[in-house]
């Protein structure tokens, strides 16, 4: 695996927990109507992304189960160096703006772009749009949450390993003279 997917592999979860931002808050802020709202106001191309989200996740999964394989094998990461590591709080404040700011790309491109949808800051915070702030912030923690997860998961995992001896290759048998 090449060190700069190594360092990035997080990135592959924003799409879905961007994803889970808007559509958690047009089911937050229409309700029953939200499936409806949504093709009033042009989200029709959602389907395709939902199916690219789940799929880079389904990478990222493959990625985080093969060095979960590799440091029970090994006692190390599949990729080389660890890395770096920031801590908890900042990972999150970071993943939460990334959120807003991607919703927010978004809702202002659909104003421009597709008929039916409010432009400007009111496509971005009208009829409930505000919704995104509190939603970008519980995301962007749980996304925190996970790859920290993954990161204990693995150390742990190393650790278990350097405490339990390798197992060494049996000597070969000699024959004994009759």
């Amino acid at each position: 695996m090449s060190a700069p997917f190594h360092r990035y592999r997080g990135m592959a979860l924003l799409p879905l927990a961007a994803l889970a931002v808007h559509q958690l808050r047009y089911a937050l802020a229409f309700g029953a109507d939200a499936s409806q709202r949504l093709a009033e106001q042009g989200h029709a191309y959602l389907g395709s992304v939902e199916a690219v989200a789940v799929m880079l996740c389904a990478v990222t999964l493959g990625s985080f189960l093969t060095r979960l394989a590799s440091a029970w094998t090994s006692g190390a990461a599949a990729s080389g160096p660890a890395a770096a590591r920031h801590g908890l709080l900042k990972l999150w404040a970071v993943a939460a703006l990334v959120l807003a700011a991607v919703y927010s790309g978004q809702e202002l491109l659909e104003g421009m772009l597709t008929a039916g949808h409010p432009p400007g800051l009111e496509g971005v915070l009208g009829n409930g749009g505000w919704l995104m702030v509190p939603l970008s912030v519980a995301v962007g923690g749980l996304l925190a949450l996970l790859l920290r997860g993954a990161q204990a998961a693995l150390a742990l995992v190393r650790g278990v390993r350097a405490a339990r001896p390798a197992a060494s290759p049996a000597a070969p048998a000699v024959p004994r003279p009759a």
